[in-house]
């Protein structure tokens, strides 16, 4: 679950300065589409944007529309129907079968940009936040009022709607959106997104090979770790921009990081030894997908020094596509976390759809 939270935020960071942004949010689809419910995107005064809600197709048009909700501030309501108006698909080169319907809203400096500041403030502490934005008015609520609670019991906006959420939270949610009724109106409705914490990796040994893997994870706006005892490797330049890379011993490793907050870890740092210390450690929390390189047999070599046969390793890493060179390699073990980390298969969608 993805919803591209980082180049939102570095969009706003860059922005902040302007007096308003117009925040376009997916609040229902049908059919085939690029994105789905909750997938946003900022745009400036100046016509630039981030975030994408189609594969690059609608977000010129919808320049146009943000224009307007720049001048008049009432929110707005922008529908593409890719199969009832063929003169208005082609035109836009479109091809999908799909509806998307989207809530454009002016946010203001002088309104400390809606909900992006506390955005912000969550993404940083790395926690998990719901987002309620109503999409169908009852006269007390008007269209684009927002409620916000974040996994460290951080509120703010419509109180009536913080209740909600924090109704919803009993049970931190899996789920990526929910559409909520509004008290007894039928007509009064709010969609729910989940936006959660960043996705932080850790890759165990920085040799050679790790920066490739570096580089396939950044891609996907994760938060990179790189640890390695060695000097000469465990050095910043060369990683990617952003990416945390320290210098410290395999059996020290939970010193100098919490090991809790780990989504996954990849350990490859070609040492026996070492990387079963690694593996040791990490095994101790519910991380949810530990990977090593290498074949079967020495992951299980590792699980028998780590004591950990009653965890899933994941080894040889990555999905199945011929990978035999480090950028390869990078590519199906990124593609396999992500499958993971969202709960899928990793077949391929032709497949799927065939069958």
């Amino acid at each position: 679950m993805h919803l591209g939270t980082a180049a939102l935020l570095d969009f706003y960071r860059a922005h902040r300065d302007e007096q308003s942004l117009v925040l376009a949010t997916i609040i229902a689809t049908a059919g085939s589409t690029y994105r789905k419910p909750g997938a946003m995107m900022l745009i400036s005064r100046g016509g630039q944007y981030a975030g994408l809600i189609s594969g690059g197709c609608l977000e010129g048009d919808l320049l146009h529309h943000a224009e307007r909700v720049f001048e008049d501030a009432a929110p707005s309501f922008v529908t593409y129907d890719m199969h009832a108006d063929e003169e208005l698909v082609w035109n836009l080169g479109l091809g999908c079968d799909g509806v998307i319907h989207l809530l454009l809203q002016r946010l203001d400096k002088e309104a400390d940009f809606g909900f992006l500041g506390r955005l912000q403030a969550s993404h940083e502490a790395r926690r998990a936040a719901l987002l309620a934005l109503v999409t169908q008015s009852n006269g007390r609520l008007p269209f684009g009022a927002w409620g916000w609670l974040d996994s460290g019991d951080i509120s703010k906006g419509e109180p009536s709607l913080v209740a909600i959420l924090r109704e919803m939270a009993r049970e931190w949610p899996d789920w990526r959106f929910q559409f909520v009724r509004l008290g007894q109106d039928a007509q009064a409705e709010s969609i729910v997104i989940h936006l959660p914490a960043p996705t932080r990796v850790l890759i165990c040994g920085a040799g050679p090979d790790a920066a490739p893997m570096a580089r396939a994870l950044a891609e996907l706006d994760w938060e990179v770790v790189v640890t390695d005892h060695r000097a000469a490797f465990a050095r910043a330049e060369r990683f990617p921009p952003g990416c945390t890379v320290l210098q410290g011993r395999p059996e020290r490793l939970s010193e100098g990081l919490d090991l809790e907050s780990l989504d996954a870890a990849v350990i490859m740092s070609h040492h026996l030894e070492h990387d079963g210390s690694y593996l040791r450690q990490l095994a101790q929390f519910p991380i949810p997908y530990i990977g090593v390189l290498g074949p079967s047999a020495r992951r299980d070599r590792l699980m028998d020094l780590a004591g950990c046969r009653d965890r899933t390793i994941y080894g040889p890493i990555g999905l199945d596509i011929g990978a035999e060179l480090p950028g390869a390699i990078a590519l199906a073990a990124a593609a396999e976390i992500h499958a993971v980390l969202n709960q899928r298969s990793g077949t391929p969608l032709t497949r799927q759809v065939d069958e």
